[in-house]
């Protein structure tokens, strides 16, 4: 027994043909072959509403960017593209709501002005995050992208605001040298 909504999907291929010749059935198809998958990514991150609303997003800039881009594999460049536009819309969201200010002055002195839409830079700070002890990075990931504020992260974590503050200040001062080593500097 065959699943009819399977027969007619098209492949990879035939999707990334759609988008160079600029015909708008491809990001249909995207959608209908992908579309449940990239909503689960953004699901992960966001509420249901800004989760539909970062797929779309998606949507556009696979338009916008194949052509010139031309992805091997079409479901992992679009589930990349999927996460980048909804951590970026959680990054706005999270400094919008504790005064993102602060915490981009925080990060002023790791790293570069003008490079944080970079997507080496950005792959760089999650290799990074990966070598990081499970503690430390997720202090930093608490406070750098959910925007938490200091006392509630040493409450969460049942430690004191003084220890946070050192192990937050240490670790900018590793990300600035591994940037440094990773050839992106201030």
């Amino acid at each position: 027994m065959t699943d009819e909504t399977s027969v007619n999907v098209l492949s990879d291929s035939e999707i990334k043909s759609l988008y160079f010749a600029r015909d708008e059935r491809a990001t249909d198809e995207t959608a209908r072959k992908y579309g449940a998958l990239f909503l689960r990514i953004a699901r992960g991150i966001l509420s249901k509403e800004d989760a539909e609303e970062c797929v779309n997003d998606a949507y556009l800039r696979l338009w916008n960017s194949i052509p010139p881009a031309d992805p091997q594999n079409l479901m992992a460049y679009g589930a990349k593209t999927v996460r980048n536009v909804s951590l970026s819309r959680l990054e706005h969201d999270s400094a919008k709501k504790r005064g993102g200010d602060v915490l981009i002055s925080e990060l002023d002195e790791c790293v570069p002005d003008g490079e944080l839409d970079d997507g080496s830079l950005s792959e760089s700070i999650d290799r990074f995050l990966r070598g990081l002890a499970r503690e430390k990075r997720v202090i930093f990931v608490l406070r750098y992208f959910h925007g938490e504020e200091v006392a509630a992260i040493a409450s969460r974590l049942g430690c004191g605001t003084g220890r946070i503050k050192t192990v937050l200040h240490r670790t900018r001062k590793e990300l600035k040298a591994y940037l440094e080593k990773e050839g992106i500097s201030l």
